[in-house]
């Protein structure tokens, strides 16, 4: 067995600047929500509205590709690729339904209910199994336990670690003999 050694703790003044800067920010936020819903205009006429949509379906495309990928090469990334994917599928059924000329309301509420935000579901589904297998192989504690739930389990980024040699040292080779024996055959 293996000596027990423990684990590197996050350095609290990192992640006290951390949450104050999210604190901040959200504080900013709120009051940037409330000057722009009492001075924005009812209507706007955006110059280069065609390149806005352009860029923001380009930003989608790549997600969607990224997240393909992640899935076809059975990465973790696809966490995150995923997450943001399924974040902009939202903000782009929320555009569509708020800017859309009231002729061409009910298709982009049927766009967004039977297309974007089914699919933004789709893509959350696929982020949760991920992170709970990801749970149960690698987020185990010194015992062998699994935790209990995503919200028991800790990490520290390594800007956080108090000694750069507690870092995990490996390519993930470590853990492929789990990830074949759970792959179907």
């Amino acid at each position: 067995m293996a000596p027990s050694r423990e684990a590197p703790r996050p350095n609290p003044q990192v992640r006290r600047r951390v949450i104050e800067t999210l604190v901040g920010a959200s504080i900013a936020l709120a009051a940037w929500i409330v000057v722009l819903g009492l001075r924005l205009p009812k209507r706007y006429n955006a110059p280069h509205w065609d390149l806005a949509w352009v860029g923001f379906d380009l930003a989608l495309l790549v997600g969607l590709v990224a997240t393909a990928w992640a899935a076809w090469k059975r990465r973790a990334v696809i966490v995150l690729f995923a997450t943001v994917t399924a974040t902009l599928l939202c903000a782009d059924a929320w555009f569509d339904v708020t800017t859309a000329r009231s002729t061409q309301l009910w298709v982009s509420v049927a766009q967004a209910l039977l297309v974007e935000l089914p699919f933004a579901a789709f893509l959350m589904f696929v982020v949760l199994r991920v992170l709970n297998f990801t749970k149960g192989t690698l987020w185990t504690d010194r015992s062998g336990d699994r935790p209990m739930s995503m919200w028991t389990v800790e990490f520290a980024h390594p800007s956080e670690l108090q000694d750069r040699h507690d870092l995990p040292v490996g390519d993930g080779a470590e853990h492929a003999e789990v990830e074949d024996q759970d792959r179907p055959r």
